[in-house]
């Protein structure tokens, strides 16, 4: 019995509740031991910005970040994280990897857009009440 309300509990925790956006003062740079990629801004690139939301749930584990199928970056509740692209189709994917609690995760989850040269999108990384990782874009941080 006592394994079960664990267990119970446990899932709340992971999938309890969706995550939501930090202020703006709240939001810390991911270091650059976590992102791996795409750091050079070339004339014309487009600018990606990530943002991953606050909250409890997922909290204990990173959100992987991927570009075109390649993993660039993990991120920490209320982290941001800068990336550049040359304008066209770009398939942005994220999920939850790890190991323990975090290997119980929905798979990547993607979405395709596409950029401008000298565009800048602004993006929210979070996690819905269903426990699923997600991207979409905002406009609350400009």
């Amino acid at each position: 019995m006592k394994k079960l309300l664990v267990g119970g509990f446990l899932t709340l925790v992971l999938i309890g509740c969706s995550t939501r956006p930090p202020a703006e003062h709240e939001i810390k740079q991911v270091p650059e031991a976590r992102i791996f990629n795409h750091q050079t801004k070339l004339d014309n690139n487009a600018t990606l910005v990530f943002i991953r939301d606050k909250g409890l749930t997922g909290s204990g584990c990173y959100i992987n970040l991927f570009l075109n199928g390649q993993e660039v970056a993990k991120f920490e509740t209320k982290e941001r994280a800068t990336f550049y692209l040359p304008a066209g189709e770009v398939i942005i994917g994220a999920s939850i990897q790890g190991h323990g609690l975090c290997s119980f995760n929905a798979p990547r989850r993607e979405r395709d857009f596409n950029l401008n040269n000298n565009e800048k999108k602004i993006f929210r990384l979070f996690i819905d009440q269903n426990g699923n990782t997600d991207i979409i874009p905002t406009t609350l941080y400009q």
